[in-house]
């Protein structure tokens, strides 16, 4: 019997078939409100038990309930840390975690316990539903899920997609009765719940989830268009500060952007996303270049997909012409050694490489 906690609102288990039920609150809120039956933990719920049985749920509370139907619970990335880290001391198998982030900033908060889960536990999570790169699903050892949208698959049915751009390359179909009983559209939220319990009953048969996960069909994922046509008739895309990085060496402006990106965020709440030859590994703000046909395509695809105030392009300084053909920057910085100079449409500054973050700032204000 499988340990499955859902890290969500708060679960009434009233009409739950587990064999087991345990509560824990780690948002320490005083009252449950009065829509607990339709709290969004308990839909959730729901749907992972009109999938599967024979489980042990573990119900963690790591927002506040809402105080009506229509209400989006909101959450603090320190209450999901801390439900992380319970789930951790109670050895829990299946972790579903429909309740995620797209600030890319809540990665430094949520990366390493998310790493340490993952050496014992299954953890599956939910791509954003406004369709942002989102944490931890983002992360190679979380297998993130999205709803099947195209309506492919019967009720419970998977299907995978190793090359999705969001690394949530899981698709489920929850589209379930209780859905349609509630007037709730099928989501990538609901979709977590139905793959875990998928995921139970793998476990059960004495299967291992990632061979299953690549035996799946494969899904007919959206192309990179569909996803920038989708944000825009959402009113979702907006133009976005572009920086060029220059440096002799590609490395070098790799560090020296990521020095920038944690500064501005520190010292201004700037959110930034960079694009880059390199594999930034576990750092969800880097994205690799050459996963569209051209680097302004790419950079489209951050302004609409991350979550960000600003997007850098790193490159060489064997590249910096062909990227200032490529794409209309709205200031280019070059790094040599210790010192930095930044051209923009209004004139140039050089300083230290160290106060790159808080130049940039004062000449895109």
């Amino acid at each position: 019997m499988s340990k499955i906690a859902i890290l969500d609102t708060a679960i009434s288990p009233g009409r739950l078939h587990c064999q087991k039920f345990h509560a824990c609150n780690v948002c320490r809120e005083e009252g449950v409100g009065e829509h607990l039956e339709t709290s969004h933990g308990t839909i959730c719920a729901r749907i992972l038990d009109s999938f599967t049985s024979g489980y042990e749920l573990y119900s963690i509370q790591i927002m506040k309930s809402a105080r009506s139907k229509t209400e989006k619970p909101m959450g603090d990335v320190r209450h999901f840390k801390e439900g992380l880290l319970l789930c951790l001391e109670l050895g829990v198998d299946i972790i579903c975690m429909s309740a995620v982030s797209s600030l890319l900033s809540d990665s430094g908060v949520l990366y390493e316990i998310t790493r340490k889960l993952a050496q014992k536990s299954i953890l599956v999570a939910a791509l954003d539903n406004r369709r942002y790169v989102t944490v931890p699903t983002a992360y190679p050892f979380v297998t993130g899920v999205q709803s099947d949208e195209k309506n492919c698959l019967h009720p419970g049915e998977l299907a995978y997609d190793e090359t999705d751009l969001f690394c949530a390359g899981l698709y489920a179909n929850c589209d379930t009765t209780l859905l349609a009983e509630l007037g709730c559209a099928p989501s990538n939220s609901f979709a977590v719940p139905a793959a875990a319990a998928r995921m139970h009953d793998w476990i059960n048969e004495g299967r291992q989830v990632g061979e299953e996960l690549l035996r799946l069909r494969p899904y007919p994922a959206r192309e990179i268009e569909e996803e920038i046509s989708f944000k825009r008739g959402l009113g979702l895309y907006r133009e976005l500060p572009l920086a060029v990085l220059v440096s002799a060496e590609e490395n070098e402006a790799y560090l020296a952007c990521r020095a920038a990106m944690d500064a501005l965020h520190a010292k201004y709440q700037v959110q930034s996303a960079a694009l880059c030859s390199m594999d930034a590994g576990t750092d969800v703000r880097f994205r690799k270049r050459g996963f569209a046909g051209n680097w302004k395509q790419e950079i489209l695809f951050m302004e609409c997909c991350y979550k960000a105030d600003l997007v850098f392009l790193v490159v060489s300084k064997e590249e910096q012409k062909f990227a200032m053909e490529q794409v209309s920057a709205d200031l280019k910085a070059e790094i040599c050694k210790d010192h930095v100079r930044i051209s923009f449409e209004n004139g140039c500054q050089t300083g230290r490489a160290e106060d790159l973050a808080d130049m940039m700032y004062q000449i895109l204000q």
